[in-house]
């Protein structure tokens, strides 16, 4: 049983997410949420992880809030040193 409806994202995107949690680099991100509402943030990544057939980054705000976002429904992720977006 998994979520069919995840859609795979491009492995050097995958590893740059994966990057991002082993150096502790912050990321500013825009995504949509489970509800459609669309948000962005400047966000610690503290795990990249799969469950039920679809992958998720875990990662925290500035003021320690705790989020989990599905990494297709990213629709924007920049290195927040320098603005770059993360290569696919």
């Amino acid at each position: 049983m998994g979520d069919k409806s995840y859609k795979p994202i491009a492995c050097g995107l995958h590893e740059n997410y994966q990057y991002a949690v082993i150096k502790g680099r912050l990321l500013d991100l825009s995504w949509q949420a489970d509800d459609g509402a669309l948000h962005q943030g400047r966000l610690l990544p503290v795990d990249v992880y799969t469950r039920e057939g679809a992958e998720y980054l875990s990662a925290e705000t500035r003021e320690g809030e705790a989020l989990e976002i599905r990494l297709d429904r990213i629709t924007q992720a920049r290195w927040a040193a320098d603005g770059r977006l993360l290569d696919p």
